[in-house]
């Protein structure tokens, strides 16, 4: 299953265009085998169409919405169990069906179609000027690099938080037995369940090297097999992976 990134605009006019020339950006770089760049201005209804037909593991949009934010704000939100009234599901399909497409409207009627993957966020800009005009406005250039910084942060963690929900799943299935070290990991797992929300590391990697000492030091109990062995350090090693393009994103 693929994830897909979408650059959610409205088509020359002014920093409502963001969306679309973030994709544009994106599409010509190295993101992943598994990831796929579209520009997604042709109406929600479209939108939500094509996303049933793709069915992907995740889902990052990209765009200007209007929140009443200083103009240039960039801001990631995750999207996270919307489940929508029926009356306002007919209400974003009504002006979806004109070909009306914003990034609120495409999570609304993604959700209301049943399309929109578990694992979706948005990366939003406040606008500035929205103008018709056929290039961004200079303002809003810092705030496209930002936004495509932010796109690229997410892309990447999408691995290290797909292992962070198998571990999860995994505890609940055959729970180890108490340790030093499987203490670490469920604090890690907090840790990375909270990166997904915030999008903020917060004590990862302290918590990362922690678990590695007890490894090393045969603090983890007894019960392990080789799944959970195979969970653990592949969750260590593509933190191993994450931390420099972190530091250097």
């Amino acid at each position: 299953m693929t994830v897909l990134v979408g650059g959610v605009g409205q088509l020359y006019q002014g920093d409502l265009d963001l969306g679309r020339l973030a994709a544009e950006r994106l599409a010509g770089e190295a993101l992943g085998p598994d990831v796929l760049v579209e520009d997604l201005h042709y109406g929600a209804v479209a939108v939500a169409q094509r996303l049933q037909d793709l069915r992907p593991r995740a889902l990052v949009l990209v765009g200007a919405v209007t929140r009443d934010r200083p103009p240039g704000m960039v801001e990631r939100r995750r999207i996270r169990d919307l489940r929508l009234p029926p009356e306002q599901v007919q209400r974003a399909v009504a002006d979806a069906v004109t070909g009306h497409v914003t990034l609120d409207l495409v999570i609304e009627v993604a959700a209301g179609f049943g399309a929109l993957p578990a694992r979706t966020t948005a990366v939003e800009v406040e606008p500035g000027r929205v103008e018709p005009t056929e290039r961004l406005p200079l303002n809003a250039g810092r705030a496209l690099e930002s936004a495509i910084g932010l796109v690229r942060a997410e892309v990447r963690r999408i691995p290290l938080l797909e292992l962070a929900d198998e571990l999860r799943t995994r505890s609940q299935d055959a729970p180890l037995e108490p340790a030093p070290a499987v203490d670490t990991l469920r604090d890690l797992l907090g840790e990375l369940a909270r990166l997904e929300e915030r999008g903020r590391w917060g004590t990862t990697f302290a918590l990362r090297d922690q678990l590695r000492r007890q490894i090393a030091d045969g603090q983890t109990g007894f019960g392990m097999d080789h799944l959970d062995w195979g969970l653990w350090w592949a969750l260590i090693e593509e933190l191993d992976r994450l931390q420099p393009l972190e530091s250097a994103g």
